[in-house]
């Protein structure tokens, strides 16, 4: 599926495998992540895909795109949730290998939006997500394990929790 690529700094258009490949010539030492993250909204399911450009003495350049599909409405809610979850590591893998296939390289790592607390029902997935993303040779990372794509992917999907955080922040601050 062609998608379109932005930069999240200005939400220009990008040609994401030029755009890769000179961004790597201009920053030797770089590492790449991949991850998405998904939301609900109404009948559909945002779904953010992030590519970030890590530089190597910190900080980092990010490229997304988004995919709009229905909102998958099965008889048990669980069942919703296991789809829309194991869509969001279908589109991270499709996207490492989108970057394999174009001759950019395998990423540093998949960052996988599930928890490996077991009392969390997105657990029940992670270990086969893992044996997914690291099948095809590539290293993961999930909830709290400093996963940067899926951190940023969240704010795509979900602006305005991203904008009350940033004012929680700033009030606790003032107190």
């Amino acid at each position: 599926m062609e998608r379109t690529w932005k930069r999240l700094s200005d939400r220009r258009e990008v040609s994401l495998e030029a755009y890769i490949k000179e961004w790597m010539l201009n920053n030797p030492g770089y590492r790449i992540y991949i991850g998405c993250d998904s939301q609900n909204h109404g009948n559909i399911t945002l779904y953010a895909i992030v590519i970030v450009l890590h530089y190597p003495k910190g900080g980092a350049h990010v490229i997304y795109t988004e995919q709009t599909l229905p909102r998958v409405r099965t008889k048990k809610p669980d069942d919703d949730m296991f789809i829309r979850l194991w869509q969001e590591v279908e589109y991270s893998i499709e996207t490492a290998k989108l970057l394999i296939s174009s001759g950019i390289g395998k990423p540093d790592f998949v960052d996988i939006d599930l928890n490996p607390d077991p009392i969390y029902k997105s657990n029940s997935l992670l270990r086969a997500a893992l044996g997914l993303v690291e099948g095809i040779g590539i290293e993961s990372r999930w909830k709290h394990n400093s996963a940067w794509a899926i951190s940023i992917a969240d704010s795509i999907c979900n602006p305005k929790k991203t904008r009350n955080s940033r004012r929680n922040k700033k009030s606790s601050k003032k107190n």
